[in-house]
């Protein structure tokens, strides 16, 4: 009885993953699109949370840069497991038309590897909604999020712990 319980659960998850939206760069215009009438991603069980302690899956949406890193780092630290990778577009893979700045992070996939990766400069919305597809699929499936097992994620998280305690002690509302 209790498995079924369970399944139901992780049927229900799978199903209606809910994803807390790092949106940093133009990228972030054609979500709006995805959430509206035309594409309506509610229709498939996609949900926007303002907590990442409530999410399944961080959206990066573009370019991330040197300050901001700590912080999209204690967003998906704060997730609760499983926890997966969702970008969007090419600053968010190599720092896109912005590679060449020193504030600028262009190694973000070896970091914090996405699961799921969107090519385009910005994709369109029908790009990300098949990448959303997968995502719900990778999460129907169970396997195991590849930053979890990858990634130099948790040193730098460390380290900028250790420069400025009151990181920590910060609470990150992101998109409330």
């Amino acid at each position: 009885m209790l498995t079924k319980f369970l399944d139901f659960f992780g049927w229900a998850r799978a199903n209606s993953p809910w994803m807390v939206h790092y949106c940093s760069g133009c990228c972030s215009l054609e979500i709006l699109a995805l959430m509206g009438p035309r594409f309506d991603w509610e229709r498939y069980g996609f949900m926007p949370v303002p907590s990442p302690r409530q999410a399944d899956f961080v959206v990066i949406t573009g370019l991330i840069s040197r300050k901001v890193l700590p912080v999209l780092l204690m967003t998906y630290d704060q997730m609760p497991q499983p926890r997966y990778v969702f970008a969007i577009g090419s600053c968010a893979f190599d720092g896109g038309p912005y590679y060449d700045s020193t504030s600028v992070v262009t190694n973000v996939p070896e970091i914090l590897p996405p699961d799921v990766f969107v090519a385009g400069c910005p994709p369109t919305p029908e790009a990300i909604l098949d990448g959303l597809l997968e995502m719900k699929k990778i999460i129907r499936e169970k396997r195991e999020a590849r930053a979890e097992n990858e990634g130099t994620w948790r040193e730098i998280l460390k380290k900028e712990l250790e420069k400025n305690p009151l990181l920590s002690q910060q609470p990150f509302f992101v998109g409330g």
